[in-house]
């Protein structure tokens, strides 16, 4: 069997976090969750409350804002505690609160056991049009600093260049990672704390940071080029928010998970994706 730990990044919903949590909980299952300090304290205590039955471990809270570097220190805090503790999985899956799967725990873990120990993360090396002109170098070689209050995003002319001679990748934000890519970034971010600190003023560092640290690395040989997400970028306001009217869609997807869902927009796809696994679940 293999284990399957979740670390899950919320904020919001805290219903539908409880249920992401109940459809992926199984056996060899864990969770490390981040939510972020600015959410109430109300829905916090809520999100705790509808998880108590299952093996989760709340981590200490800080803010996160969009574009700056408290995503990749939730993830960072998850993986001290992954190796600090000993927890015993072989495979780590990174999911927002409002991601969902498309399978059954049982065929989610089967994709895990046949993957040879690989780590999915999409990545490409920079630079590369899909970010435009630039092609998100200026997301590096600048000094990025993010005013939190009113969210105002300064780009300073300072030239920069990645320490230890590592080249640049981006990529996903989102990936499922084996144990190996977890143990080695967890150990080089502690070995090399100048990496650290010259991605606390990288713009959008979570799209950036993993993916530069593991392909360039022993490791990058097996980390495949898919994330293993349905998520769609076509529509306005993306990713779009899906709706019953994308069930057809997501069940015929290929990925195992998707995102993004939200119960006060459209519960309905939630239900139909529900009543899906069901019946993966009874044809085993």
């Amino acid at each position: 069997m293999i284990n399957i730990v979740y670390i899950v990044s919320a904020y919001k919903l805290p219903a539908q976090f409880g249920r992401l949590l109940q459809r992926l909980n199984g056996p060899g299952v864990s969770f490390v969750v981040h939510v972020d300090r600015k959410t109430q304290r109300s829905a916090y205590e809520e999100m705790v409350a509808r998880t108590v039955h299952f093996d989760v471990r709340f981590l200490p809270r800080h803010s996160c804002h969009w574009g700056g570097f408290g995503h990749v220190r939730a993830t960072l805090k998850a993986f001290d505690y992954l190796v600090g503790e000993g927890v015993p999985f072989d495979y780590a899956v990174l999911l927002t609160g409002q991601d969902y799967p498309l399978l059954a725990p049982v065929r989610i873990e089967r994709f895990f056991a046949r993957a040879d120990g690989c780590s999915f993360m999409a990545h490409w090396r920079l630079p590369d049009p899909r970010w435009g002109r630039p092609g998100g170098l200026e997301r590096i070689d600048r000094w990025h600093v993010i005013a939190y209050r009113k969210w105002l995003h300064v780009s300073l002319p300072l030239q920069r260049r990645l320490p230890g001679g590592l080249e640049p990748f981006g990529g996903s934000p989102y990936w499922c990672f084996s144990r190996a890519a977890v143990e080695y970034v967890q150990r080089y971010v502690t070995e090399h704390p100048d990496v650290v600190r010259f991605f606390r003023h990288v713009f959008i560092p979570d799209e950036i940071m993993f993916q530069t640290i593991l392909m360039n690395s022993p490791l990058s040989g097996s980390v495949v080029d898919d994330n293993v997400r349905h998520i769609d970028w076509t529509r306005k306001q993306a990713p779009a928010v899906f709706d019953r009217h994308d069930l057809p869609t997501l069940v015929a997807s290929p990925a195992l998970f998707a995102r993004k869902f939200d119960e006060t927009v459209d519960a309905a796809v939630l239900d139909g994706l529900d009543q899906h696994i069901a019946e993966q679940e009874a044809l085993g």
